[in-house]
């Protein structure tokens, strides 16, 4: 079998991990705190086939850490965050980090995301605000207060981009131990930007799905090749 079919599908397999990765940015280009994935492609010998044929890699999808812009929305339950980091919530599967600041109260009075799970404070508390508590602020250090009380700080961390892995919209789990430095800040009252281009997406995803279907046509090419040749070697002479 050619070689050129080998290559061809390795190809076809790279821009549909890509083709998933656009369509997924777009989809979310309204999501506050969403952050875009970049599918990178490498060169990969086809040592199987032969030495000197060259073929592209699956690609990796990596999150874009680009900061979206912020928005303000004037309720002080809108958290963004200000520098590299996450917020830290908890989940049914153990802490996730999110970007995405659009938090509520939920029957108990705890502070949950748009998804009901909760939002961690330091030591991986919940943050509870009583109901008889006056008005909340949030400071810059992620210390939440109520009618001049404390009532506990935001769990802020940073991780490098290779210790993220997505798990779904916004949420993300990551391995090995947050990194060091300055903690990002809060700005109460506003909320991140989802930090997709919705033209460039657009763009992204015509060229994309148009490579795909060339190499889906140089697939069938070769096998059609193959398959006459197949025909006229073993015809009787």
């Amino acid at each position: 079998m050619s070689s050129g079919i080998y290559v061809a599908t390795a190809g076809a397999v790279a821009q549909s991990n890509a083709l998933d990765a656009t369509a997924n940015n777009i989809a979310n280009a309204s999501t506050a705190g969403f952050h875009g994935d970049r599918v990178t492609f490498r060169e990969a010998l086809t040592q199987a086939r032969s030495p000197d044929v060259a073929s592209v890699g699956a690609g990796m999808a990596r999150v874009d850490s680009q900061a979206g812009a912020l928005t303000p929305t004037e309720n002080p339950l809108d958290l963004a965050l200000e520098g590299d980091g996450y917020f830290g919530v908890q989940t049914p599967n153990g802490p996730r980090y999110t970007r995405a600041g659009n938090f509520q109260l939920d029957e108990a009075r705890n502070l949950v995301t748009s998804d009901g799970l909760a939002v961690r404070g330091q030591g991986g508390k919940p943050i509870n605000i009583p109901p008889d508590a006056g008005d909340v602020a949030i400071a810059a250090d992620g210390t939440v207060s109520a009618g001049g009380n404390e009532l506990g700080k935001l769990e802020l961390v940073r991780f490098t981009p290779n210790q993220m892995k997505r798990e779904g919209g916004t949420l993300f789990s990551a391995t090995g131990r947050p990194a060091a430095g300055d903690a990002p800040k809060v700005r109460s009252g506003m909320l991140e930007s989802s930090n997709v281009n919705v033209v460039r997406g657009v763009v992204d995803l015509v060229k994309v799905s148009r490579t795909y279907e060339s190499l889906m046509r140089m697939i069938q090419n070769y096998h059609d090749i193959e398959s006459r040749a197949a025909r006229e070697l073993g015809a009787p002479k």
